[in-house]
């Protein structure tokens, strides 16, 4: 076996001992909540959840995210109260978690990192050198994924992000990335390859990567000073350009470790047969994983579909009130139907039918990873060790003027079929603004057929006619998308709007009832 085979031995082991401990009966007093299936509160995080529009897995994190923003005061130092048995509460009801499954151990660990992360807010809020909104995030995304980890240990993904930080440490140099202009500490290299790992491969945010770190380099908030800097260096890395760059390389040569993860570190998988030194069962798994993960892309391409649309058109809906309706009812006297209609229904059946295009990978494909998987793991076989990113070399400047000129091409057709429409400028913006919204939402769909490809299939002429015509609106859209994921106003509309309101009568509701059944007792 590799040096890369022991270490997925040794993990796999580790996960085997950790399932079975996991496993045996639990002897701890657990809470208990009361009036659960509550269908209100069960619908509103599906809404939610849509408005969201980020991968299902950090949908739990940012649950207990958006609790601690609506129940912590930023603005009087309030030290809270009992708040982890509310969050349980909370989550319990909106069937994040199964009831009865969380100790009371558990809800007092919470409640101490509370108290801490909230003492420690105060503390950065009285430095000068922190902006308050940076102490808020800092202390709300570590607060968020730490109470995540106590109620779901993290073992698998910490085990597999140290295996494949282990593949990719000695095959990439990240010095050849930083780009001119840009300064990253050479101590941070390995900062910079963890973290794209994670954006990369697991999908993971900001929050998630920050407490991983925060982990490994053993930053706590007894040390305010090196908490600041290694927060501040944080932010640094996560948005340079090098980052990017590492990510883009390490998402385009991650097809066998996502395979290896699917394999060996999905949540529930039985490992207790699993033998890694036993080279042809194990190649075997892997090479049935990878048709499994066909299946499980397909799937996923068709739920991300209807959740992509449902997103849509809520935003859609919302800028239809607040900006297109008002408009025209103020410039033209009526609503104007058609460019609402075609704003409203061609960005969603846009999203559906680029999708449809797509192709799952070929049986090639599938015996490629399985042969790359056996070189990572097993001596014998020399393994592709040159990683780069594809590049153009020479005369590069010749194809960015022909991209450019494409690019305003595209856009130049489209304005002009959307002034045949007669669409007014507010329409035409909303229209370009909802395509390549949609256009990037698809695409980043569409990705996860290409993040299990590791055969790179010669596009036909439909194909490359198709790239180059949505290209710019991909590329628009990615920006919007940027903006958006940070102020996301239809999900501001509904955290005031609806949940806060909605959550703190539910609240009320409940407490008032323990209030009466309690009178009720004394009278006894």
């Amino acid at each position: 076996m590799t040096n890369l085979g022991d270490i997925l031995d040794r993990a796999v082991k580790d996960l085997v001992v950790f399932d079975r401990n996991r496993a045996m009966p639990v002897r701890e007093s657990t809470y208990h909540v009361h009036n659960v299936n509550n269908i209100l509160l069960i619908a509103y995080e599906q809404l939610r959840n849509a408005s969201e529009n980020i991968e299902s897995h950090l949908l739990f994190q940012r649950a207990i995210k958006r609790f601690y923003k609506r129940n912590l005061s930023f603005m009087f130092n309030k030290q809270p109260s009992h708040l982890a048995q509310e969050l349980i509460i909370e989550l319990t009801q909106a069937e994040y978690i199964e009831n009865d499954t969380v100790s009371i151990v558990k809800i007092e660990h919470i409640d101490a990192l509370i108290s801490d992360y909230y003492r420690t807010y105060w503390r950065l809020a009285e430095r000068k050198s922190v902006q308050k909104d940076d102490a808020q995030r800092w202390m709300l995304e570590i607060l968020s994924v730490q109470t995540e980890q106590v109620l779901h240990n993290p073992i698998r993904l910490l085990s597999f992000a140290n295996f494949a930080y282990n593949y990719f440490l000695d095959k990439v140099d990240i010095s050849e990335y930083v780009p001119e202009g840009e300064f990253i500490d050479p101590a941070d290299y390995p900062k910079l390859l963890y973290l794209s790992i994670h954006k990369s491969l697991m999908k993971s945010d900001d929050a998630n990567i920050r407490n991983a770190l925060m982990g490994f380099y053993s930053v706590t908030t007894s040390d305010i000073s090196n908490f600041i800097e290694f927060n501040k260096n944080y932010d640094k890395l996560a948005y340079s350009k090098t980052s990017s760059k590492i990510a883009r390389l390490v998402n385009r040569n991650g097809a066998p470790l996502r395979v290896v993860r699917t394999s060996f570190f999905s949540e529930n998988r039985d490992l207790g047969s699993v033998d890694i030194r036993n080279k042809s069962k194990t190649l075997a798994t892997v090479n049935a994983q990878i048709e499994e993960d066909y299946q499980q892309v397909k799937k996923s391409l068709k739920s991300g579909v209807i959740k992509s649309i449902i997103f849509l058109l809520m935003t859609k809906a919302f800028i239809g009130l607040v900006v297109e309706i008002p408009y025209d009812l103020m410039v033209y006297g009526v609503i104007i139907v058609l460019p609402l209609a075609v704003n409203l229904v061609f960005p969603p059946l846009f999203i559906a039918l680029m999708t449809i295009t797509f192709k799952l990978p070929s049986r090639a494909n599938t015996n490629a990873i399985t042969d790359f998987v056996n070189s990572m793991l097993y001596r014998g076989d020399i393994p592709p060790t040159v990683i780069k990113a594809s590049q153009i070399k020479g005369k590069s400047y010749v194809y960015n003027t022909i991209y450019s000129i494409v690019f305003i091409g595209v856009f130049l057709l489209v304005a002009d079929t959307l002034n045949k429409l007669q669409f007014n400028i507010v329409q035409g913006v909303i229209f370009f603004i909802f395509l390549s919204t949609a256009s990037f939402l698809g695409y980043r769909l569409t990705l996860r057929i290409k993040e299990l490809e590791i055969i790179t299939a010669s596009q036909g002429l439909i194909s490359l006619l198709r790239d180059s015509l949505y290209a710019p609106f991909i590329y628009v859209g990615q920006k919007i998308s940027f903006r958006f994921s940070k102020m996301n106003i239809a999900a501001q509309v509904l955290d005031i709007v609806i949940e806060l309101p909605l959550k703190t009568i539910f609240r009320l509701v409940r407490q008032w009832t323990i209030f009466l059944s309690n009178k009720r007792d004394e009278l006894l």
